[in-house]
């Protein structure tokens, strides 16, 4: 796993309150409370309410200008009163999409716990994923560093630079919008946001040795480096420990998993099968002259090629295109 291509931290210089009240200074952001709180002193910040929150449910969300998919989001989260009897909460939202998909929070105060991480489902509501900790711990005398690093669906929390969680996302996230949620009817301060993206990851599951190192290194690399991503093989993995547990790691920490099938790989396969497991972006190469696909696999998209100087080209454009369509950028498909 190749580190050391995260971005400088930037921070959202744009807010959108879209449930409950909030105020926004362009150095922090302030949650007061459902729509229609009245800010109290905050002559220095603009004041925004959206619609109430469903069936009158306390609550508020403010979305940024910043996308993210993979990378570390940090917040300092201070909050001025906790009311145990209502689970006072702040926290992050990651991969928001609209009110009407899911998306995940990572949060200090909810399900009477410290901290936790839970998803928002249509049509029934939040569940907890993972929580730890006692609320009646939260202080209000303490401003918590809240710290969430996103890699594929892998979610790791740390709070004032203690690992607290490291949780596995049943499926990717829905959209890419960063977000701030708060719960409760007392405010909760978010300041010190900032965001260090990443690039997006690429297992690559193929069979070792030639002529498939030739076409690793010579199309399906420089291709998908070219769009954008990192891109990681099995036999490049290094470090002690069970090699499966860190291919398993790095299809939980893929964006997307490029499989080529031709040869009837068994372990080609089981990690293509994870990868669909964990409802991963996949991309499936084969040889023109392979024989019919396994029934199994039969109704997905393969990119089928010709090992020539003249198929080359062909193949580069299609990779190139699927590449682009995971990462949401339409105009590399003209």
């Amino acid at each position: 796993m190749v580190n050391g291509n995260a971005i400088t931290p930037i921070s959202p210089a744009n807010w959108a309150a879209l449930i409950g009240a909030w105020a926004f200074d362009g150095k922090s952001a302030r949650y007061l409370g459902p729509a229609g709180t009245r800010r109290n002193g905050h002559s220095d910040a603009t004041t925004t309410a959206s619609h109430e929150a469903p069936l009158g449910s306390p609550y508020g969300i403010a979305v940024g200008d910043i996308r993210l998919t993979d990378g570390t989001i940090r917040s300092v989260i201070t909050f001025t009163a906790l009311d145990e009897a209502e689970q006072t909460t702040g926290g992050i939202v990651l991969g928001y999409e609209s009110q009407n998909e899911s998306y995940i929070i990572v949060q200090l105060g909810a399900y009477n716990a410290g901290y936790a991480i839970s998803e928002f489902v249509p049509g029934s509501g939040w569940r907890a994923l993972a929580r730890a900790g006692s609320i009646q711990n939260l202080s209000t005398s303490h401003p918590y560093a809240l710290e969430l690093t996103q890699i594929g669906q892998e979610l790791t929390m740390r709070v004032d630079g203690v690992r607290v969680f490291r949780h596995i996302l049943p499926k990717p996230p829905a959209g890419d919008q960063v977000g701030l949620f708060g719960w409760g009817t007392k405010e909760i301060e978010f300041s010190g946001l900032s965001i260090e993206q990443e690039l997006p990851r690429a297992f690559v599951a193929m069979q070792f040795g030639p002529p498939h190192d030739t076409i690793y290194e010579e199309l399906i690399r420089p291709v998908t480096e070219s769009a954008k991503f990192e891109v990681i093989r099995a036999d490049e993995l290094r470090g002690p420990g069970i090699i499966f547990e860190d291919v398993k790691r790095e299809i939980t920490q893929a964006k997307v998993v490029i499989a080529e099938i031709t040869p009837a790989n068994p372990n080609v396969f089981y990690e293509l099968g994870y990868a669909h497991a964990l409802n991963k972006s996949t991309i499936l190469l084969a040889r023109s002259e392979r024989d019919p696909l396994p029934f199994d696999i039969a109704s997905y998209r393969v990119i089928f090629y010709e090992d020539t100087i003249r198929g080359k080209p062909v193949v580069e454009k299609s990779l190139r295109k699927h590449l682009a369509s995971i990462l949401g950028d339409s105009s590399a498909n003209s």
